[in-house]
Protein backbone atom coordinates (compact mmCIF):
# COMPACT_ATOMS: atom_id res chain seq x y z
CA UNK A 1 0.00 0.00 0.00
CA UNK A 2 1.43 3.62 -0.91
CA UNK A 3 2.70 5.61 2.25
CA UNK A 4 0.27 8.40 1.11
CA UNK A 5 -3.36 6.09 1.08
CA UNK A 6 -5.38 6.02 4.39
CA UNK A 7 -6.30 3.32 6.31
CA UNK A 8 -10.23 1.60 4.90
CA UNK A 9 -11.16 2.27 8.52
CA UNK A 10 -9.03 3.53 11.12
CA UNK A 11 -10.09 3.57 15.20
CA UNK A 12 -7.20 6.02 16.27
CA UNK A 13 -8.97 9.67 15.78
CA UNK A 14 -11.63 8.45 17.80
CA UNK A 15 -9.39 7.33 21.12
CA UNK A 16 -10.51 8.84 23.83
CA UNK A 17 -13.90 9.69 22.83
CA UNK A 18 -15.81 6.67 23.14
CA UNK A 19 -17.87 7.92 26.09
CA UNK A 20 -19.19 10.80 24.40
CA UNK A 21 -19.89 8.35 21.17
CA UNK A 22 -21.47 5.71 23.84
CA UNK A 23 -23.75 8.08 24.78
CA UNK A 24 -25.16 9.08 21.42
CA UNK A 25 -25.54 5.21 20.61
CA UNK A 26 -27.57 5.43 23.59
CA UNK A 27 -29.96 8.18 22.17
CA UNK A 28 -30.16 6.18 18.40
CA UNK A 29 -31.01 2.89 20.32
CA UNK A 30 -33.63 4.37 22.98
CA UNK A 31 -35.97 4.68 19.73
CA UNK A 32 -39.14 2.07 19.87
CA UNK A 33 -37.58 0.16 16.67
CA UNK A 34 -34.82 -0.93 18.95
CA UNK A 35 -36.27 -2.10 22.02
CA UNK A 36 -35.51 -5.52 23.35
CA UNK A 37 -37.66 -8.23 22.37
CA UNK A 38 -40.46 -9.69 23.53
CA UNK A 39 -41.00 -13.61 24.44
CA UNK A 40 -43.20 -13.18 21.02
CA UNK A 41 -40.66 -11.28 18.97
CA UNK A 42 -38.48 -14.41 18.98
CA UNK A 43 -39.00 -14.67 15.35
CA UNK A 44 -40.76 -11.70 14.16
CA UNK A 45 -43.61 -11.60 11.34
CA UNK A 46 -42.03 -9.92 8.86
CA UNK A 47 -41.61 -6.96 10.39
CA UNK A 48 -38.39 -5.30 8.43
CA UNK A 49 -38.97 -2.09 10.86
CA UNK A 50 -38.13 -3.80 13.91
CA UNK A 51 -34.97 -4.24 15.45
CA UNK A 52 -34.07 -5.55 18.78
CA UNK A 53 -30.34 -3.85 19.73
CA UNK A 54 -30.79 -4.40 23.75
CA UNK A 55 -30.43 -1.16 24.81
CA UNK A 56 -29.97 -1.88 28.18
CA UNK A 57 -26.39 -3.53 26.94
CA UNK A 58 -25.09 0.06 26.25
CA UNK A 59 -25.01 1.07 29.86
CA UNK A 60 -21.96 -0.83 30.61
CA UNK A 61 -20.53 -1.20 26.49
CA UNK A 62 -17.57 1.37 26.62
CA UNK A 63 -16.17 0.81 23.00
CA UNK A 64 -12.85 2.28 24.07
CA UNK A 65 -10.80 -0.35 22.19
CA UNK A 66 -11.58 -1.69 19.04
CA UNK A 67 -12.91 -4.79 17.66
CA UNK A 68 -9.51 -7.48 17.01
CA UNK A 69 -9.12 -10.76 15.24
CA UNK A 70 -9.54 -12.94 18.83
CA UNK A 71 -13.18 -11.19 19.94
CA UNK A 72 -15.12 -10.30 16.73
CA UNK A 73 -17.60 -12.93 18.23
CA UNK A 74 -18.44 -10.90 21.56
CA UNK A 75 -20.72 -8.50 22.65
CA UNK A 76 -19.20 -5.31 21.54
CA UNK A 77 -18.99 -6.68 18.16
CA UNK A 78 -22.90 -8.27 18.30
CA UNK A 79 -24.20 -4.85 19.18
CA UNK A 80 -22.07 -2.60 17.06
CA UNK A 81 -22.42 -4.71 14.04
CA UNK A 82 -26.52 -4.89 14.95
CA UNK A 83 -27.03 -1.20 15.15
CA UNK A 84 -24.38 -0.21 11.87
CA UNK A 85 -27.33 -2.41 9.77
CA UNK A 86 -29.79 -0.78 11.12
CA UNK A 87 -28.26 2.83 10.35
CA UNK A 88 -27.77 1.77 6.81
CA UNK A 89 -30.77 -0.01 6.21
CA UNK A 90 -32.93 3.33 7.96
CA UNK A 91 -32.53 4.73 4.85
CA UNK A 92 -33.99 1.98 2.74
CA UNK A 93 -37.65 1.83 1.88
CA UNK A 94 -39.62 -0.76 2.77
CA UNK A 95 -43.54 -0.65 3.16
CA UNK A 96 -45.35 -1.00 6.21
CA UNK A 97 -47.50 -4.66 5.76
CA UNK A 98 -50.93 -2.54 6.23
CA UNK A 99 -52.34 0.33 6.69
CA UNK A 100 -53.35 -0.54 10.40
CA UNK A 101 -52.23 2.71 12.64
CA UNK A 102 -49.65 0.72 14.25
CA UNK A 103 -47.90 -0.55 11.39
CA UNK A 104 -47.59 2.97 9.97
CA UNK A 105 -46.18 4.36 13.22
CA UNK A 106 -43.37 1.51 13.19
CA UNK A 107 -42.90 2.66 9.69
CA UNK A 108 -42.37 6.14 10.18
CA UNK A 109 -40.62 5.37 13.49
CA UNK A 110 -37.88 3.52 11.73
CA UNK A 111 -36.52 6.22 9.45
CA UNK A 112 -38.02 9.01 11.09
CA UNK A 113 -35.67 12.42 11.08
CA UNK A 114 -33.88 11.22 14.74
CA UNK A 115 -32.94 8.04 14.25
CA UNK A 116 -31.73 9.23 10.56
CA UNK A 117 -29.34 12.27 11.95
CA UNK A 118 -28.40 10.04 15.06
CA UNK A 119 -26.96 7.20 13.35
CA UNK A 120 -25.39 9.42 10.95
CA UNK A 121 -23.53 11.20 13.82
CA UNK A 122 -22.21 7.29 15.33
CA UNK A 123 -22.00 5.75 12.13
CA UNK A 124 -18.21 6.52 11.60
CA UNK A 125 -17.39 5.61 14.97
CA UNK A 126 -18.85 2.33 14.69
CA UNK A 127 -17.33 1.48 12.04
CA UNK A 128 -13.67 2.48 12.20
CA UNK A 129 -14.58 0.46 15.94
CA UNK A 130 -15.82 -2.62 14.21
CA UNK A 131 -13.73 -2.95 11.16
CA UNK A 132 -9.85 -1.17 12.03
CA UNK A 133 -8.65 -4.54 12.89
CA UNK A 134 -9.31 -5.67 9.08
CA UNK A 135 -6.77 -2.66 7.71
CA UNK A 136 -4.20 -3.12 10.08
CA UNK A 137 -1.31 -5.68 10.37
CA UNK A 138 -2.15 -7.63 6.81
CA UNK A 139 0.18 -7.54 4.59
CA UNK A 140 -1.45 -6.63 1.13
CA UNK A 141 0.09 -6.92 -2.01
CA UNK A 142 -0.36 -4.15 -5.18
CA UNK A 143 -0.21 -6.40 -7.99
CA UNK A 144 -2.47 -8.43 -10.01
CA UNK A 145 -0.64 -11.47 -9.07
CA UNK A 146 -1.11 -11.15 -4.81
CA UNK A 147 -4.22 -10.46 -5.23
CA UNK A 148 -6.00 -13.27 -7.98
CA UNK A 149 -4.25 -15.25 -5.30
CA UNK A 150 -5.79 -14.13 -2.39
CA UNK A 151 -8.92 -13.93 -4.45
CA UNK A 152 -8.47 -18.04 -5.59
CA UNK A 153 -7.90 -18.89 -1.70
CA UNK A 154 -11.07 -17.19 -0.81
CA UNK A 155 -12.75 -19.63 -2.93
CA UNK A 156 -10.71 -22.43 -1.91
CA UNK A 157 -11.07 -21.91 1.87
CA UNK A 158 -14.72 -21.55 2.16
CA UNK A 159 -15.29 -24.69 0.00
CA UNK A 160 -13.40 -26.27 2.20
CA UNK A 161 -14.66 -25.18 5.28
CA UNK A 162 -17.92 -25.98 3.80
CA UNK A 163 -17.62 -29.61 2.95
CA UNK A 164 -16.13 -30.12 6.47
CA UNK A 165 -18.96 -28.53 8.20
CA UNK A 166 -21.28 -30.27 5.96
CA UNK A 167 -19.61 -33.14 6.96
CA UNK A 168 -19.79 -32.63 10.47
CA UNK A 169 -23.58 -31.55 10.59
CA UNK A 170 -24.27 -35.04 9.20
CA UNK A 171 -22.25 -37.28 11.59
CA UNK A 172 -23.96 -35.30 14.32
CA UNK A 173 -27.21 -35.75 12.55
CA UNK A 174 -28.07 -32.03 12.96
CA UNK A 175 -28.12 -31.36 9.27
CA UNK A 176 -31.49 -29.53 8.51
CA UNK A 177 -30.87 -28.09 11.97
CA UNK A 178 -27.85 -26.60 10.66
CA UNK A 179 -29.17 -25.80 7.20
CA UNK A 180 -31.74 -23.94 8.88
CA UNK A 181 -29.02 -21.48 11.02
CA UNK A 182 -26.91 -21.70 8.02
CA UNK A 183 -30.01 -20.14 5.22
CA UNK A 184 -30.43 -17.55 8.43
CA UNK A 185 -26.93 -16.10 7.75
CA UNK A 186 -26.56 -16.39 4.27
CA UNK A 187 -29.84 -16.59 2.55
CA UNK A 188 -31.71 -13.69 5.01
CA UNK A 189 -28.92 -11.66 4.63
CA UNK A 190 -28.47 -11.73 0.84
CA UNK A 191 -30.79 -9.11 -0.31
CA UNK A 192 -28.40 -6.78 2.20
CA UNK A 193 -25.74 -7.00 0.60
CA UNK A 194 -27.48 -6.44 -2.79
CA UNK A 195 -28.91 -3.15 -1.17
CA UNK A 196 -25.21 -2.24 -0.96
CA UNK A 197 -23.83 -3.06 -4.41
CA UNK A 198 -27.11 -1.32 -5.85
CA UNK A 199 -26.64 1.69 -3.93
CA UNK A 200 -23.23 1.78 -4.98
CA UNK A 201 -23.96 1.38 -8.53
CA UNK A 202 -26.10 3.77 -8.16
CA UNK A 203 -24.06 6.42 -7.10
CA UNK A 204 -21.54 5.65 -9.95
CA UNK A 205 -18.88 3.83 -7.10
CA UNK A 206 -18.65 1.11 -9.97
CA UNK A 207 -18.12 3.15 -13.21
CA UNK A 208 -14.48 2.76 -13.11
CA UNK A 209 -14.64 -0.97 -14.58
CA UNK A 210 -16.98 -2.36 -17.85
CA UNK A 211 -20.43 -3.82 -17.93
CA UNK A 212 -18.49 -7.70 -18.18
CA UNK A 213 -15.83 -6.89 -15.27
CA UNK A 214 -18.05 -6.00 -12.28
CA UNK A 215 -18.82 -7.94 -9.23
CA UNK A 216 -22.01 -10.03 -9.10
CA UNK A 217 -24.36 -9.55 -6.19
CA UNK A 218 -24.83 -12.42 -3.44
CA UNK A 219 -27.75 -14.70 -4.24
CA UNK A 220 -28.02 -13.91 -7.70
CA UNK A 221 -30.91 -15.48 -10.10
CA UNK A 222 -29.30 -18.16 -11.16
CA UNK A 223 -29.02 -20.18 -7.76
CA UNK A 224 -32.53 -18.69 -6.61
CA UNK A 225 -34.70 -21.75 -7.34
CA UNK A 226 -31.98 -24.10 -5.49
CA UNK A 227 -31.98 -21.57 -2.29
CA UNK A 228 -35.90 -21.22 -1.58
CA UNK A 229 -36.52 -24.95 -2.02
CA UNK A 230 -33.26 -25.54 0.72
CA UNK A 231 -34.68 -22.19 2.92
CA UNK A 232 -38.33 -24.08 2.27
CA UNK A 233 -36.59 -27.81 3.54
CA UNK A 234 -35.52 -26.62 6.70
CA UNK A 235 -38.19 -23.93 7.86
CA UNK A 236 -36.67 -20.71 6.82
CA UNK A 237 -39.88 -19.34 5.12
CA UNK A 238 -40.06 -16.09 6.24
CA UNK A 239 -39.00 -12.34 4.98
CA UNK A 240 -35.80 -11.01 5.26
CA UNK A 241 -34.90 -10.38 9.08
CA UNK A 242 -37.47 -12.08 10.36
CA UNK A 243 -34.93 -13.83 12.05
CA UNK A 244 -32.76 -10.70 13.16
CA UNK A 245 -32.32 -12.82 16.52
CA UNK A 246 -30.26 -14.84 15.37
CA UNK A 247 -27.42 -13.27 13.00
CA UNK A 248 -24.01 -13.64 14.23
CA UNK A 249 -21.66 -10.75 14.47
CA UNK A 250 -19.10 -11.57 11.69
CA UNK A 251 -22.62 -12.96 9.63
CA UNK A 252 -23.78 -9.22 9.82
CA UNK A 253 -20.53 -7.15 9.77
CA UNK A 254 -20.11 -9.18 6.20
CA UNK A 255 -23.03 -7.14 4.79
CA UNK A 256 -21.77 -3.86 6.78
CA UNK A 257 -18.38 -3.99 5.14
CA UNK A 258 -20.25 -3.37 1.93
CA UNK A 259 -22.38 -0.82 3.07
CA UNK A 260 -19.61 1.17 5.16
CA UNK A 261 -17.28 1.40 1.89
CA UNK A 262 -20.30 1.75 -0.57
CA UNK A 263 -21.30 4.87 1.11
CA UNK A 264 -18.19 6.78 0.98
CA UNK A 265 -17.05 7.36 -2.90
CA UNK A 266 -13.55 7.89 -1.67
CA UNK A 267 -13.25 4.23 -0.48
CA UNK A 268 -15.05 2.67 -4.36
CA UNK A 269 -11.59 0.86 -5.36
CA UNK A 270 -12.14 -0.74 -2.08
CA UNK A 271 -15.35 -1.70 -2.21
CA UNK A 272 -14.53 -3.35 -5.67
CA UNK A 273 -11.62 -5.37 -4.01
CA UNK A 274 -14.55 -6.43 -0.96
CA UNK A 275 -17.44 -7.05 -3.57
CA UNK A 276 -15.03 -9.57 -5.32
CA UNK A 277 -14.38 -11.07 -1.99
CA UNK A 278 -18.47 -12.02 -1.39
CA UNK A 279 -18.87 -12.77 -5.03
CA UNK A 280 -16.01 -15.53 -4.55
CA UNK A 281 -17.17 -16.37 -0.78
CA UNK A 282 -20.54 -16.86 -2.58
CA UNK A 283 -19.38 -19.01 -5.08
CA UNK A 284 -17.71 -21.45 -2.72
CA UNK A 285 -21.41 -21.85 -0.28
CA UNK A 286 -23.31 -22.07 -3.51
CA UNK A 287 -21.10 -24.82 -4.77
CA UNK A 288 -21.09 -27.22 -1.39
CA UNK A 289 -24.93 -26.39 -0.97
CA UNK A 290 -25.52 -27.93 -4.42
CA UNK A 291 -23.58 -30.90 -3.22
CA UNK A 292 -25.01 -31.17 0.59
CA UNK A 293 -28.82 -30.80 -1.12
CA UNK A 294 -28.39 -32.15 -4.08
CA UNK A 295 -31.89 -33.77 -3.98
CA UNK A 296 -32.78 -30.17 -4.00
CA UNK A 297 -31.26 -28.93 -7.26
CA UNK A 298 -33.89 -27.97 -9.82
CA UNK A 299 -33.93 -30.89 -12.43
CA UNK A 300 -32.90 -28.89 -15.25
CA UNK A 301 -30.09 -27.12 -14.10
CA UNK A 302 -26.63 -28.77 -14.40
CA UNK A 303 -24.13 -28.95 -11.22
CA UNK A 304 -21.80 -26.12 -10.23
CA UNK A 305 -18.34 -26.87 -11.21
CA UNK A 306 -16.78 -24.64 -8.62
CA UNK A 307 -13.41 -24.40 -10.07
CA UNK A 308 -14.70 -23.38 -13.30
CA UNK A 309 -16.44 -20.62 -11.34
CA UNK A 310 -13.42 -19.27 -9.59
CA UNK A 311 -11.42 -19.30 -12.60
CA UNK A 312 -14.23 -17.13 -14.49
CA UNK A 313 -14.02 -14.70 -11.56
CA UNK A 314 -10.78 -14.42 -11.62
CA UNK A 315 -10.39 -13.21 -14.75
CA UNK A 316 -13.19 -11.21 -14.68
CA UNK A 317 -11.34 -9.68 -11.64
CA UNK A 318 -8.19 -9.47 -14.12
CA UNK A 319 -10.21 -6.79 -16.33
CA UNK A 320 -11.72 -4.89 -12.82
CA UNK A 321 -8.05 -4.45 -11.80
CA UNK A 322 -6.57 -3.61 -15.78
CA UNK A 323 -9.42 -0.88 -15.66
CA UNK A 324 -8.73 0.32 -12.64
CA UNK A 325 -5.36 0.68 -13.48
CA UNK A 326 -6.04 2.37 -16.90
CA UNK A 327 -8.34 4.94 -15.52
CA UNK A 328 -7.11 5.84 -11.85
CA UNK A 329 -3.56 4.31 -11.75
CA UNK A 330 -1.64 2.11 -9.00
CA UNK A 331 -3.58 4.13 -6.03
CA UNK A 332 -6.84 2.67 -6.93
CA UNK A 333 -5.62 -0.61 -7.48
CA UNK A 334 -3.98 -0.33 -4.00
CA UNK A 335 -6.79 0.46 -2.36
CA UNK A 336 -8.89 -2.56 -4.50
CA UNK A 337 -6.21 -4.90 -2.94
CA UNK A 338 -6.92 -3.12 -0.12
CA UNK A 339 -10.04 -3.75 0.24
CA UNK A 340 -9.92 -7.51 -1.06
CA UNK A 341 -7.67 -8.33 1.79
CA UNK A 342 -10.14 -6.84 4.67
CA UNK A 343 -12.91 -9.02 3.37
CA UNK A 344 -10.37 -12.37 3.33
CA UNK A 345 -8.95 -11.65 6.82
CA UNK A 346 -13.76 -10.84 7.53
CA UNK A 347 -14.45 -14.06 5.58
CA UNK A 348 -11.80 -16.14 7.71
CA UNK A 349 -13.62 -14.71 10.80
CA UNK A 350 -16.56 -15.53 10.19
CA UNK A 351 -15.99 -19.11 8.96
CA UNK A 352 -14.41 -19.46 12.64
CA UNK A 353 -17.85 -17.57 14.16
CA UNK A 354 -20.23 -19.87 12.19
CA UNK A 355 -18.25 -22.99 12.51
CA UNK A 356 -18.23 -22.90 16.33
CA UNK A 357 -21.83 -21.90 16.75
CA UNK A 358 -22.62 -24.94 14.66
CA UNK A 359 -20.23 -26.71 16.69
CA UNK A 360 -22.21 -25.78 19.60
CA UNK A 361 -25.46 -26.24 18.44
CA UNK A 362 -24.58 -29.76 17.00
CA UNK A 363 -23.25 -30.82 19.88
CA UNK A 364 -25.31 -29.73 22.19
CA UNK A 365 -25.78 -33.15 24.36
CA UNK A 366 -22.16 -32.78 24.93
CA UNK A 367 -21.96 -29.53 26.44
CA UNK A 368 -25.21 -31.12 28.95
CA UNK A 369 -22.77 -33.29 29.54
CA UNK A 370 -19.88 -31.10 29.82
CA UNK A 371 -21.93 -28.83 31.72
CA UNK A 372 -22.17 -31.29 34.68
CA UNK A 373 -18.73 -32.25 34.82
CA UNK A 374 -17.58 -28.89 34.98
CA UNK A 375 -19.85 -28.61 37.93
CA UNK A 376 -18.25 -31.31 39.66
CA UNK A 377 -14.86 -30.06 39.58
CA UNK A 378 -16.37 -26.79 40.78
CA UNK A 379 -17.59 -28.33 43.92
CA UNK A 380 -14.67 -30.12 44.45
CA UNK A 381 -11.49 -27.71 43.38
CA UNK A 382 -13.31 -24.05 43.07
CA UNK A 383 -16.45 -23.99 45.37
CA UNK A 384 -15.49 -19.70 45.23
CA UNK A 385 -15.49 -19.36 41.24
CA UNK A 386 -16.79 -16.40 40.37
CA UNK A 387 -20.35 -16.35 39.27
CA UNK A 388 -23.69 -14.38 38.23
CA UNK A 389 -27.09 -14.96 40.37
CA UNK A 390 -29.95 -13.58 37.97
CA UNK A 391 -33.71 -14.47 39.31
CA UNK A 392 -36.18 -13.53 36.50
CA UNK A 393 -40.42 -13.44 36.16
CA UNK A 394 -42.63 -15.09 34.54
CA UNK A 395 -42.07 -14.47 30.43
CA UNK A 396 -38.79 -12.70 31.01
CA UNK A 397 -37.02 -13.20 27.51
CA UNK A 398 -33.25 -12.66 27.06
CA UNK A 399 -32.87 -11.36 23.67
CA UNK A 400 -30.03 -13.05 21.85
CA UNK A 401 -27.11 -12.41 22.54
CA UNK A 402 -23.12 -13.84 23.46
CA UNK A 403 -21.00 -13.28 26.90
CA UNK A 404 -17.01 -12.59 26.87
CA UNK A 405 -16.35 -15.66 28.88
CA UNK A 406 -17.44 -19.18 29.31
CA UNK A 407 -20.16 -19.51 31.50
CA UNK A 408 -22.34 -22.55 32.80
CA UNK A 409 -26.21 -21.77 33.36
CA UNK A 410 -27.70 -23.82 35.78
CA UNK A 411 -31.09 -23.94 37.49
CA UNK A 412 -31.72 -23.81 40.90
CA UNK A 413 -35.34 -22.84 40.73
CA UNK A 414 -38.43 -22.73 38.40
CA UNK A 415 -38.04 -23.55 34.74
CA UNK A 416 -36.71 -22.00 31.40
CA UNK A 417 -36.60 -22.66 27.76
CA UNK A 418 -33.24 -21.87 26.08
CA UNK A 419 -32.23 -21.61 22.29
CA UNK A 420 -29.87 -21.31 20.10
CA UNK A 421 -30.65 -21.63 16.87
CA UNK A 422 -34.22 -20.73 15.37
CA UNK A 423 -37.19 -23.24 16.73
CA UNK A 424 -34.62 -24.53 19.11
CA UNK A 425 -36.11 -24.91 22.66
CA UNK A 426 -34.25 -27.15 25.20
CA UNK A 427 -36.27 -27.37 28.18
CA UNK A 428 -34.64 -26.37 31.46
CA UNK A 429 -35.74 -27.70 34.95
CA UNK A 430 -34.38 -27.52 38.59
CA UNK A 431 -30.78 -29.09 38.53
CA UNK A 432 -30.16 -28.87 34.55
CA UNK A 433 -27.45 -27.28 33.38
CA UNK A 434 -25.87 -26.22 30.17
CA UNK A 435 -22.00 -25.10 29.08
CA UNK A 436 -22.25 -21.54 27.15
CA UNK A 437 -18.25 -20.93 25.71
CA UNK A 438 -17.57 -17.76 24.60
CA UNK A 439 -19.04 -16.04 21.96
CA UNK A 440 -21.86 -17.81 21.47
CA UNK A 441 -25.31 -16.61 20.56
CA UNK A 442 -28.12 -17.91 22.97
CA UNK A 443 -31.37 -16.37 24.46
CA UNK A 444 -34.00 -17.51 27.08
CA UNK A 445 -37.33 -17.41 28.12
CA UNK A 446 -38.76 -17.93 31.83
CA UNK A 447 -42.43 -20.27 31.33
CA UNK A 448 -42.74 -20.59 35.41
CA UNK A 449 -43.70 -18.02 37.63
CA UNK A 450 -39.79 -17.01 38.59
CA UNK A 451 -36.61 -18.96 37.89
CA UNK A 452 -33.44 -18.29 39.84
CA UNK A 453 -30.39 -19.81 38.08
CA UNK A 454 -26.53 -19.31 38.17
CA UNK A 455 -23.54 -18.33 35.94
CA UNK A 456 -20.49 -19.77 36.70
CA UNK A 457 -17.50 -18.02 35.07
CA UNK A 458 -15.25 -20.73 33.71
CA UNK A 459 -11.97 -20.70 33.13
CA UNK A 460 -10.47 -21.71 28.78
CA UNK A 461 -8.39 -24.51 29.98
CA UNK A 462 -11.29 -26.02 31.92
CA UNK A 463 -13.66 -25.98 28.32
CA UNK A 464 -10.70 -26.30 25.78
CA UNK A 465 -9.71 -29.65 27.58
CA UNK A 466 -13.39 -31.06 27.35
CA UNK A 467 -14.08 -29.42 23.66
CA UNK A 468 -10.84 -31.36 22.18
CA UNK A 469 -12.94 -34.36 22.93
CA UNK A 470 -15.65 -33.60 20.22
CA UNK A 471 -13.59 -35.06 17.98
CA UNK A 472 -12.40 -38.17 19.49
CA UNK A 473 -14.48 -41.03 17.48
CA UNK A 474 -16.49 -42.23 20.62
CA UNK A 475 -17.60 -38.82 20.34
CA UNK A 476 -18.94 -38.02 16.69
Amino acid sequence: MTPSQPLLFDFSPFVGQSEGYVALIQQFAAARPFRSALVSELVLEDDYHRRALRPEDFAFLKFAKPVRMHNVSRLPSLAANRTLLSIYESGAARLPRSAAPEEWARFTAFSSDDVQVQGARIAPFLEAYAFDYLARDHACGDDLSAAARRLQRIVDDEAAFWDATFARLMRNDYLEEGLRFIMVQRWCLAPSKRHALARAAANGLLDALPADARPATAGDASHAELYARVAAACGVTRQQHAYWQFYLPTSLAKCNLLHALARRPDRAFGLIGAAFAAEAEWLAFSAALERACAHLRPAQRPADDARAGRDDLVERFARAWEAIGARCGAQAQSQAAAGLSAAERLCERARWDLGEQLLWLSSIRHYIDFAHRISARIDAECPEIDRETFVEPHEMCSTTHVHNDHRLVTIQEGDMLFWGNVGMQLKMHRGDMVLIPDGRLHGSTVVSGECTYHQPIIPDDWVQALVGELDAPSMV
